[in-house]
């Protein structure tokens, strides 16, 4: 079957969700703390092999005047997981952390930690990119 891992990074820290085994239901998984790229790639390497992963969807952090240095880097660390011969899909994340914020506000966490924060940004963006592949909504 086809697992799929979605991926909100961050320098410092990295939010990870996976699908089931079906490539259709998603769970986060716990947030990775890094302490630079090589470290980031390294981690979701172990991630992704031992998850048995098939896919990779990378958040892409935008501007409105188009890619910063976070996108660059989101899409270096794409790369890096790539040439590990995972296939690597961009999602536009832009304001994904707050999303998350008002997501597990309306669940009752008033004052989630950031490591929360960062799985539900990633369990959102797998979501979307399920909803877009099957055109329904996983909200």
């Amino acid at each position: 079957m086809s697992r799929i891992l979605a991926v909100d990074w961050g320098q410092r820290r990295i939010g990870v969700a996976i699908t089931d085994a079906t490539g259709t239901l998603p769970r986060p998984l716990p947030t990775l703390e890094v302490t630079g790229f090589r470290d980031a790639l390294r981690q979701l390497s172990h991630v992704a092999r031992d998850e048995d992963v098939t896919r990779v969807v990378m958040g892409l952090p935008r501007l409105k005047s188009g890619e910063g240095e976070s996108a660059r880097r989101a899409r270096k660390l794409g790369k890096g997981l790539e040439a590990r011969g995972y296939p690597v899909v961009y999602l536009d994340e832009t304001l994904t952390s707050d999303d998350a914020r008002r997501w597990l506000r309306e669940r009752g966490e008033t004052s989630p930690k950031s490591g929360r924060i960062d799985q539900v940004a990633a369990l959102l963006i797998l979501q979307e990119y399920l909803a877009g592949e099957t055109g329904e909504s996983h909200a």
